[in-house]
């Protein structure tokens, strides 16, 4: 009876252990044994998206629980910074739209540099070659455009200078926009745009807001076409498949924004920001991110979202993030003093 007992329980003993086995292959296998306590993110990810994401992330790791501050970019930055010449950085990680800000961060040394095993799959153009901080998503700037009121389909950024389109095209500001201000400084680097190109689209007046705004006008039909993050198109026709929105991606070349995810040296627990880095960078973290915003995953071997190819075969305009970081206030200041500053 014993005897039958006992292999009763190696039974089912093992049948659980497989069943866990099976489940941690799609990233449902809660981990009882990590790291715990309280980790902070600041971050600008979109907060339906993040929110998402922090479930997914707890359940699989219920000793560990996720405080997020959420702000755009640059209003994270600001705090940081704020915090920086207070002495204290409060938050244990951070995942912004800009690869700039790792850049910064590590100048200044409040950076803990971690290398993760996930990032293997992520390529070299993606993550710091000292190993920092690294892209935990990808954002891709193209032209979106009203496919009831545009009737030639764009080809590039330059489409937004048409003097047909004279107020009706529309784009955010560096200002507070990292997406955007990798985006200014990209192209003020590159021979075939400069800073003439930003001139000449100033002049067909372009309306001011945020990408995720200038979408929803474009779908509105309140703008014809705008510079807009890829993401923020494919999350509204997810919503509403019949929107008359489509875009392109420039035939030139793109601009591709990485948004870094990176730890502070100074946080009071590194192990569960460690093992929250680690998930966003993995298959399942990835894979989900895809599919709850359209993201471009930063990993080789999670597919894109459908109609996009994969990142090693687009046609991107190269950025010199080092010269972007460095030379941020002056290429915010160019901006204002070609289309003014921001009401």
């Amino acid at each position: 009876m014993k005897v039958n007992q006992v292999r009763f329980g190696v039974i089912t003993l093992l049948c659980a252990l497989i069943v866990c086995l099976t489940m941690s292959v799609v990233g449902s296998c809660p981990n009882e044994i990590g790291p715990k306590g309280t980790i902070t993110l600041y971050t600008s990810v979109p907060a339906a998206i993040i929110e998402e994401l922090k479930e997914e992330f707890e359940a699989q790791n219920p000793g560990l629980h996720l405080e997020i501050y959420w702000q755009d970019t640059g209003t994270v930055v600001d705090k940081i910074n704020q915090e920086i010449a207070a002495g204290q950085v409060q938050a244990d990680l951070i995942w912004v739209a800009d690869f700039t800000v790792g850049e910064e961060l590590k100048e200044k040394g409040v950076l803990l540099r971690y290398i993760p095993a996930e990032s293997v799959e992520i390529p070299y153009i993606l993550k710091d070659k000292e190993g920092y901080y690294c892209a935990g998503e990808l954002l891709i700037m193209v032209v979106a455009y009203n496919t009831d009121t545009v009737t030639a389909i764009p080809t590039g950024y330059e489409d937004l200078l048409d003097a047909r389109y004279y107020g009706r095209i529309g784009h955010d500001t560096p200002e507070t926009s990292g997406p955007f201000l990798y985006f200014v400084g990209t192209l003020l680097q590159d021979a075939d745009f400069g800073e003439e190109f930003f001139v000449a689209l100033a002049e067909n007046s372009p309306q001011i807001q945020t990408s995720t705004q200038t979408t929803q006008r474009i779908a509105d039909g309140e703008l014809d076409m705008g510079i807009t993050i890829d993401y923020t198109v494919r999350t509204l026709l997810m919503e509403n498949p019949s929107a008359p929105i489509d875009y392109i991606y420039p035939e030139a070349g793109v601009v591709m924004v990485p948004g870094p995810i990176a730890i502070f040296k100074d946080s009071q627990n590194i192990e569960g920001a460690k093992t929250f880095v680690r998930y966003i960078l993995s298959k399942s973290g990835q894979t989900l991110l895809r599919d709850l915003g359209g993201y471009v995953p930063v990993r080789l071997d999670v597919s894109p979202p459908e109609r996009i190819i994969t990142v090693t075969k687009l046609k991107v305009i190269p950025s010199d993030n080092y010269w972007i970081a460095e030379h941020k206030d002056d290429i915010v200041s160019r901006f204002i003093d070609i289309f003014g500053e921001e009401d």
